[in-house]
């Protein structure tokens, strides 16, 4: 076998220059921003009249239960609904990596909300589901491991699902022909096409309900991640076996037009916060105020979500878990090798890429995010946070306010 490779290279897929926004394909290689360094989101043009706006509340700790009315104003902040007609089919598109409880994958008490909300406004059908990850799940036309069903158990997700009397659905269990070929929109990283869950033409909306958590590779997974779910087996061995394109294809899955077209709105819940280390593992931080927020605007989700994500990091993490955390992540590239060989047994001669280390910084320079604004041509003007409350700290809302502008 070949020997593993343990150093990792801190350049990433992406260069950005003046030209970049009407480059007529990505970018593969460049770099990205460290503390202290060049930040190359600060070199896109600024896309004037694009002032993305995510809604928020803060959520006393131990106050969710009584917290609906915010979770309403909250929704109603982010958007008019006006996409919304009576009995439209809405799937609800979990974070079910594992079968861990929140903050690990999505709340069980904001997914509760969230339907109460949706039949009031008179959606039709609610489907709620995920397939989750390789690492618990895999499943191909020959053999079956795992099964997202018993995950969404575990996770008190299903009961939840249970008692609102909607639909679960575990996108594996239609079978491995049941998934669709497309691509994204545009110029992308994919080498291939990709195979993603039917589901998504049997509906008339999607809405995304990601946690804010930390990911040992991705260094943080929320809103953009979130569709790796879709994927069936093969798509996502090429997603792992991406190298430096890891940041870009994940973000990417999001501008397949069967998503793009559908989705609506992301609801997250930063309530608890699973602050280093991740997916599925780690120490999860529970604020005494805690945050959820909502968006129709992917970038505006992810840029909140990182800001929180940081401050948790910061301010209620300890110095250790802090420090082995940097540890760690330089070993994202190891960590994925070996996934990979865990779930599909690569031959010797297949070489995994090496994955990028990636450290905030600038949270516009995270790969995906960086990605996407180069897609869409430039960056925002500003985000347009709109909180339904306040927050007794002010030095929360500064710090997250600083994380947020370009």
């Amino acid at each position: 076998m070949k020997p593993e490779k343990q150093k990792l290279n801190r350049r990433t897929f992406l260069g950005v220059s003046a030209g970049l926004a009407s480059a007529a394909v990505l970018p593969k290689t460049g770099r990205t921003s460290t503390e202290g360094g060049d930040s190359p989101s600060a070199e896109l043009p600024v896309l004037s009249g694009y002032s993305p706006t995510v809604s928020s509340a803060w959520i006393p700790k131990g106050g969710h239960e009584q917290a609906l009315d915010l979770v309403r104003q909250t929704l109603d902040g982010a958007s008019d609904f006006a996409w919304l007609k009576k009995g439209d089919r809405i799937l609800v598109k979990l974070a079910l990596n594992s079968g861990n409880e929140f903050p690990a994958t999505s709340d069980p008490w904001l997914l509760k909300s969230l339907v109460t909300i949706l039949k009031e406004k008179g959606a039709g059908d609610i489907l709620v589901g995920d397939q989750s990850g390789v690492g618990d799940v895999h499943w191909t036309r020959d053999k079956k491991r795992g099964s997202s069903r018993a995950l969404c158990k575990s996770t008190r997700l299903l009961g939840v699902i249970d008692e609102c009397k909607v639909e679960p659905v575990f996108f594996e269990e239609a079978g491995y022909d049941a998934y669709i070929k497309t691509e994204p929109l545009g110029a992308h990283h994919w080498k291939e096409p990709l195979m993603i869950a039917s589901v998504v033409n049997q509906v008339d909306h999607i809405i995304f309900l990601p946690r804010v958590a930390s990911h040992v590779m991705g260094d943080i997974t929320s809103g953009f991640k979130l569709g790796v779910g879709f994927l069936r087996d093969d798509s996502r061995k090429a997603f792992h076996s991406g190298g430096k394109d890891f940041y870009a294809m994940y973000e990417e899955i999001n501008e397949i037009p069967e998503i793009k077209d559908k989705l609506r709105l992301s609801l997250t819940s930063g309530r608890k916060v699973l602050s280093v280390f991740g997916p599925d593992n780690g120490p999860a931080t529970e604020p005494e105020q805690g945050l959820i927020f909502a968006s129709e605007d992917l970038l505006a989700n992810e840029l909140m979500s990182y800001a929180w994500l940081q401050w948790n990091r910061e301010f209620e993490t300890s110095g250790m878990a802090k420090l082995t955390r940097g540890n760690i992540q330089r070993f994202r590239s190891f960590i994925n090798k070996k996934l990979i060989e865990k779930v599909w047994a690569p031959s010797d001669e297949e070489e995994t890429p090496e994955m990028p280390v990636f450290s905030a910084g600038n949270i516009f320079d995270h790969p995906a995010i960086l990605n996407h604004m180069i897609r869409k041509g430039g960056r925002p003007e500003e985000i347009n946070w709109r909180s339904v409350n306040e927050i007794a700290d002010k030095s929360v809302s500064d710090y997250l306010k600083r994380q947020m502008t370009a």
